[in-house]
This record gives C-alpha cells, sequence and structure tokens, in this order.
C-alpha cells in the first residue's frame, strides 16, 4: 500500500467508533502518527489498539468536544508529544430525531455544541501551529442533511449546516496559507447513530430506495474521503464539500 502519510500526525476526533475509527485506522495504516479522542473510553482503546498495529505511535485522550479546556488540552498534549498537527479530522458529533415543536432547549445544546462548538474550538485551537509552519489539513464531517431537511431532524440540519459554512469561513480566513479546509458530507452510513434505524429489515428497503446505488454506506467509504482530501492530491481542493452518499443528495434536491 502506497503511504501517503509517512511522517505526518493526524488528529480524529469522535475515533472510538464508526468513521472516526475507520479514518484513523486508515491513516495509520498509511504511515500517519495519531491522535485520537472521544468520551467513549472503552471504544477509544480498541481504536487505539488497532491504530497501534500498523506500528505507528498513538496519543489516546478523553476529550468533551463541548469543553474549550479539554479541546486546548489535547491539542497541547498532541504538540507536546509530537510537536506538529498535519491534520484535524472533526468528526465527532450527535444526532437528534425530535419533531422541531417538541425540542427542549437542552437537546438544542446539545446537538449544537457537539457539533459546532466542538469543530469551532478544535479549529481554532489547531490553527497557530499549522498558520506557523504554513501547512495544514483540516476536514471537517458534515452531512447531505445540512442540505436537504430530514423529518424530525431540524437541529441537525441546522448544525450541519453551520459546520458546512465554517468550513467555507475558515477557507477563507485560511487564505494566503498552504492550509487546506474542506467537509466530508456523508449519506447513509452504518454506524452507532444509524444501527437502530437501518439495521430494521422492515426500513431497510425504505432508505436504499432513496440512494441511487441501492447499498448503504461504510464508515470506510467515508475514511476514504476523508484521506482524499487529507493528501497532497487535493492541495487545491479548498473551501468544498464532497458528498459521499452513494448518490443519494441527487435525488433529495
Amino acid at each position: 500500500m502506497c503511504k501517503r502519510f509517512d511522517g505526518k500526525v493526524a488528529l480524529v476526533t469522535g475515533a472510538a467508533s464508526g468513521i472516526g475509527r475507520a479514518a484513523a485506522v486508515q491513516f495509520a495504516a498509511e504511515g500517519a502518527n495519531l491522535v485520537i479522542c472521544d468520551f467513549n473510553q472503552s471504544g477509544l482503546s480498541e481504536t487505539q489498539h488497532l491504530v497501534e498495529e500498523q506500528g505507528v505511535r498513538c496519543l489516546s485522550m478523553i476529550v468533551d468536544v463541548r469543553s474549550q479546556e479539554q479541546v486546548e488540552d489535547c491539542v497541547n498534549g498532541a504538540l507536546e508529544k509530537f510537536g506538529v498537527i498535519d491534520i484535524l479530522v472533526n468528526n465527532a458529533g450527535t444526532g437528534q430525531f425530535v419533531p422541531f415543536a417538541m425540542m427542549e432547549n437542552d437537546e438544542y445544546d446539545r446537538v449544537m455544541d457537539i457539533n459546532v462548538r466542538g469543530t469551532f474550538f478544535f479549529s481554532r485551537a489547531v490553527l497557530p501551529s499549522m498558520m506557523d509552519r504554513d501547512y495544514g489539513k483540516i476536514i471537517n464531517i458534515t452531512s447531505i442533511m445540512g442540505e436537504v431537511a430530514g423529518q424530525g431532524q431540524s437541529i441537525y440540519n441546522t448544525s450541519k449546516g453551520a459546520a458546512k459554512m465554517m468550513t467555507q469561513g475558515i477557507a477563507v480566513d485560511c487564505s494566503g496559507y498552504h492550509i487546506n479546509v474542506n467537509a466530508v458530507a456523508p449519506g447513509m452510513v452504518l454506524t452507532g447513530l444509524t444501527q437502530n434505524m437501518l439495521g430494521d429489515e422492515d426500513q431497510l428497503p425504505y432508505f436504499l430506495e432513496k440512494i441511487p446505488q441501492r447499498r448503504i454506506g461504510e464508515p470506510q467509504d467515508i475514511a476514504h474521503a476523508i484521506l482524499f482530501l487529507a493528501s497532497d492530491s487535493a492541495s487545491y481542493i479548498h473551501g468544498e464539500t464532497l458528498h459521499v452518499d452513494g448518490g443519494m443528495i441527487c435525488t433529495r434536491m
């Protein structure tokens, strides 16, 4: 396998499972050292084991992305251990399946804080060191649901739409630096957040009918896109959102 990331350091949030774990393991397989964080200790430990099996170094930290202090401690710890952070993947996120009229303030805050504030905190924390080195890659995980509305997902839609626009805003503000800022927008992907919905054999045909490729995405599908945007092959891609959804957005616009 071509090791595109030999000597690089990638920081992946929400790495205890799903897309975050898949991305971390693929980065490791291609030579990157990893900084992984999540609030799920057992899942994070398993990811660390899978990463270290690839023969690279790994720093694992428990982090609540809603906490500025914990985010900055994570970034500082990464810089102390490795000296640099070449790649940031803002993957940590949460879902929401409550009709708008029934949304409680606490639920609104939870979704917006994890999906938007966490991206803000981590991106702001890594940028000074990237700007000093005139190099970096930031990939934010948004969703096609940040562009098309889903029933009972109004605040999730809002948070992912905000993350998409934050991606563009950071990209513009990084003008003049060799720092690429992009987003990956998954469609229907089988993860812990979607297991109840996509794991139901009675509901599965309903979702497959909406996807031109007629299959549910796997975390590895998203990880492949993340690694492409983190690679030097994507050096002229900036401020973009890459849809990885089997064509689903084509049927929703």
